[in-house]
């Protein structure tokens, strides 16, 4: 049976460093059983015998009312094929007071066990001298010096893990399991406050016979740079500039793989199409399944880039500080000041935004920011709000000093910030009561990332998005397909009919026509004619119908849609073409202009807060382990979209 070892420290020891420096790249990711926290896992051979490392949450203690302590308590309680047979316990040397606490708790479960001491150089740095030997000495455990960033040579490693022992030196707790097991279970409150100064007694008095401390009153690099970093004022534009770097990060960076990766589907559709030319199979292959593969291949450079980028201010030592910036503000919607990166990257893309909020460890804050980050106006629908603000604005209109395109992509996008607050504000007020938030925050050294982890990790969470929310993603592509490719009988008949006819034209349009025809005469067709009365009071026809149909697959695909029904030759880049086509069209009714002001500003407000992204749907999905919550946010957001696109109908019109 394989033996399974887990790496236990505090947040910011140098855990999941040395868990990465051991494993290499043999790792995988798993919810740990019954929670939806992630942990990390991966295999190693040593002395002919595999070897399972886990790498559990870092965390402080035992008894608090986080999730990830939580489960970190029933990782260390369980029994059976879950069960942990060592641990490595990881230990900063230049704030051992505060990581002997936790040792101290984690070594009255009897578990085999050793340590490694890592942040010698921080501790250097700060005159601090650790005796080995004597500490050693006074936990009870073997202790190995080990540098996971710098360090080479694995065999001290290896080493310890082949020579775990009980250590009891700073365990005086009898009865300590069973109580650790009532707490998790809610049968004792979490009221150990006593308890936690007698350890903290016990500790000291290992600190003051193992450590010894230099007075240094000069200020260190970090405590400098930290003046300026955290200042109130200074540090609040610094966090801004280093947020907007974020985002346009993802944004840009991600702009040419993804070119590469639609050329590169261009090329298959080609190659396919000289294979299976016509007929319903190669129809399928191309526009069905290759387009449901490339709507999940696509995101894969997002998610990468964003993942990256934040793995790398995590590895420096600033997404600390950001978060130690904006939880003032974060706190205020019931969220703390993890949730900002998530919230900024939706401004990109929902999908690797909603995975980046594993970071957040209280639930109901993770939850929260999950639930509002959709209505952070994703760049998807960009060309959404260019097409409906083209068809109302000239370019070179100018409402006061700022043009007027421009102010109104602003308010577009204020929109969703609007709504997401009020959103977070009343969940925070009405929603369930949970734990309360421990925002507990260490604020490491400075230091360069180490490239090799962050890419690794940024790798683990694409593939994650691949084999989870992309089968999700295909299926429900393939699904939209079929209700577009097919109709009832008798009026795909009349539609080929009409399409054979147009062909043999020499209309340059004709093709563009055709697919009008066929797209209006199948099931999705039928569909958008048979919401059209529900959605008229919003301003919108059958034609409006259909294009929000076919958005589910992609919020951008509505220019598409509106080009292919208006028979133009645009593409999704150039506007133009349609925006002259749909201005051209008359309400018959009123004998106003049917796509005018109250219908694009309507429209936008639908986009601004509807869930129309099954890829985000499917995401949701998977961090939450349910349907319920996205189809909770599929209506209720449903719902706000439609009345405030009809008031805005109404109060325009």
């Amino acid at each position: 049976m394989t033996k399974r070892i887990a790496l236990i420290g505090n947040p910011n020891c140098g855990k999941t460093t040395l868990f990465n420096r051991l494993t290499g790249l043999d790792q995988k990711t798993s919810n740990l059983p019954g929670t939806t926290v992630d942990s990390y896992q991966g295999k190693i051979k040593l002395n002919g015998e595999v070897v399972e490392l886990i790498d559990l949450p870092g965390i402080y203690s035992l008894f608090t009312n986080s999730e990830y302590e939580h489960v970190v308590i029933r990782q260390l309680l369980a029994e059976g094929d879950q069960k942990i047979d060592g641990i490595i316990y990881i230990l900063d040397a230049s704030n051992l007071r505060r990581n002997l606490l936790l040792l101290s708790q984690v070594s009255e479960l009897e578990i085999p066990a050793t340590c490694v001491l890592t942040m010698n150089d921080t501790a250097a740095r700060r005159q601090i001298s650790v005796d080995y030997s004597k500490l050693s000495e006074e936990i009870g455990l073997n202790i190995t010096p080990f540098n996971p960033r710098t360090d080479k040579n694995l065999s001290p490693i290896h080493n310890a893990i082949s020579d775990l022992k009980v250590g009891l030196k700073l365990s005086f707790n009898a009865g300590f399991r069973e109580r650790l097991s009532d707490f998790a279970d809610g049968k004792i409150d979490r009221g150990i406050s006593k308890e936690t100064l007698l350890r903290y007694g016990s500790i000291d008095g290992v600190i003051q016979r193992a450590v010894s401390t230099k007075d240094k009153k000069k200020a260190s690099n970090t405590l400098k740079i930290d003046r300026i970093v955290t200042h109130p004022i200074y540090g609040f534009f610094i966090f801004i500039f280093v947020m907007l770097a974020l985002f346009q990060g993802v944004f840009t960076l991600a702009e040419k793989p993804m070119e590469w990766i639609e050329n590169g589907f261009a090329f298959l559709r080609d190659q396919i199409s000289t294979i299976l030319p016509g007929g319903t199979m190669g129809n399928f292959v191309q526009n069905g399944l290759l387009s449901g593969l490339e709507g999940v291949v696509l995101f894969v450079p997002q998610i990468f880039i964003l993942f990256f980028l934040i793995g790398i201010l995590e590895d420096s030592g600033y997404m600390v500080r950001a978060s130690f910036i904006s939880d003032r503000i974060m706190r205020k919607l019931g969220l703390n000041g993890r949730s900002i990166i998530p919230l900024v990257g939706g401004f990109a893309c929902a999908i690797p935004s909603i995975m980046a909020t594993r970071t957040i460890r209280n639930k109901s804050e993770r939850l929260i920011t999950m639930l509002i980050v959709p209505l952070m106006s994703c760049s998807a629908r960009l060309p959404v709000y260019i097409l409906l603000i083209s068809l109302i604005v000239p370019g070179n209109e100018f409402w006061g000093p700022l043009p007027a395109q421009t102010l109104l992509m602003t308010l577009a996008y204020f929109a969703g910030i609007f709504m997401a607050v009020i959103v977070a504000f009343g969940l925070k007020i009405f929603g369930k009561k949970g734990e309360n938030s421990e925002f507990v925050l260490e604020l490491p050294t400075y230091h360069p990332p180490r490239i090799q982890t962050v890419i690794s990790q940024a790798w683990i969470k694409c593939k994650a998005f691949l084999n989870e929310a992309g089968k999700i993603i295909v299926i429900i592509s393939m699904v939209l397909w079929a209700l577009s490719s097919f109709g009832p009988e008798k009026a795909m008949q009349e539609a080929h009919l009409k399409a054979t006819e147009l062909s043999q034209q020499n209309n340059p349009d004709s093709t563009q026509i055709a697919q009008s025809l066929l797209l209006e005469a199948s099931y999705a067709g039928h569909l958008g004619k048979w919401i059209e009365p529900a959605i008229a009071p919003l301003g919108y026809d059958w034609k409006t119908g259909i294009a929000l149909i076919s958005s589910f697959a992609a919020r951008e695909v509505f220019v598409g849609t509106m080009s292919t029904l208006f028979q133009s030759n645009s593409d999704d880049e150039d506007v133009m073409g349609i925006r002259d086509k749909m201005q051209s069209q008359i309400n018959p009714a009123t004998g106003k202009p049917l796509y005018g002001i109250p219908y694009a500003v309507s429209l936008m407000l639908f986009y601004a807060f509807a869930l129309q992204c099954v890829s985000t749907m499917a995401v949701l999905k998977k961090e939450t382990h349910s349907w319920k919550w996205p189809i909770l946010l599929f209506v209720g957001y449903g719902f706000i979209a439609y009345v405030s696109a009809w008031i805005a109908y109404n109060v325009l019109s």
